[in-house]
C-alpha cells in the first residue's frame, strides 16, 4: 500500500512542485499575450507569480516562505541570507534570484539587484517582474535607453501593461 501511495505522489508531483519549468505556463503567456481585459491579464498574472513561486524542493520552498516573511517584515538582511539559502538549494530556481534582487534593490544595491535579475532572466526571460525591477532601476540610473528597451520587452509579454505603455511614453516624451 505504501508503494502504490508513493508512486501516486510522484505521478502527480508536478501538480505540487512547479517554478519556471512547468508546463503550464506556455499557454499561460499566450493568454497574457491575447488578453486585452485588464482583469483577464490580472488573474493570469496571479496564476504565473503562483507557479514561479513554488520551488521543486521541500526545504527550499519553506526557506522561501521564511524570505518571503521577512521581506515583508523589512528584515533585509535575513530576507537576504534566506534567498541565498534558496538558492543555494536550488540554483535553478528564477524566483529565489528574483526575491533576493527585489530585497537588494530594497536595500540599495543595485548593481546586485541587476546581477541576481540577469540570472533570473537567464532562468526564465519571460519574467516581467524581474524585467520591471530592472527597468526601475534603469530609470533611478537616469538610463532612458535602457528603461525604454526593458519597458518594450515588458510589452512583448504583457502587451496591456498600463504601466509599461505610459513609462514608454514619458521616456520618448523626454528623449525626444
Amino acid at each position: 500500500m505504501r508503494k502504490i501511495i508513493f508512486i501516486l505522489l510522484l505521478l502527480n508531483s508536478s501538480f505540487v512542485f512547479a517554478d519556471q519549468k512547468d508546463s503550464r505556463l506556455s499557454s499561460l503567456f499566450d493568454e497574457l499575450f491575447l488578453s486585452n481585459d485588464n482583469i483577464q491579464a490580472s488573474t493570469i498574472l496571479a496564476e504565473i507569480w503562483d507557479i514561479w513561486s513554488i520551488a521543486e524542493n521541500v526545504e527550499a520552498q519553506e526557506i522561501f516562505d521564511e524570505g518571503n516573511n521577512m521581506m515583508d517584515r523589512g528584515s533585509l538582511e535575513e530576507a537576504i541570507t534566506l534567498f541565498t539559502q534558496v538558492i543555494d538549494l536550488k540554483p535553478d530556481f528564477a524566483e529565489g534570484w528574483n526575491k533576493r534582487a527585489t530585497v537588494l534593490f530594497l536595500k540599495g544595491d543595485l548593481e546586485a539587484s541587476i546581477s541576481d535579475i540577469q540570472k533570473t532572466l537567464e532562468l526564465e526571460p519571460r519574467h516581467f517582474g524581474a524585467l520591471d525591477g530592472l527597468a526601475e532601476i534603469y530609470l533611478i540610473q537616469d538610463d532612458l535607453l535602457g528603461a525604454a528597451a526593458t519597458y518594450k520587452r515588458i510589452l512583448e509579454i504583457i502587451p496591456t501593461s498600463k504601466k509599461s505603455q505610459d513609462r514608454l511614453k514619458l521616456i520618448n516624451e523626454l528623449i525626444v
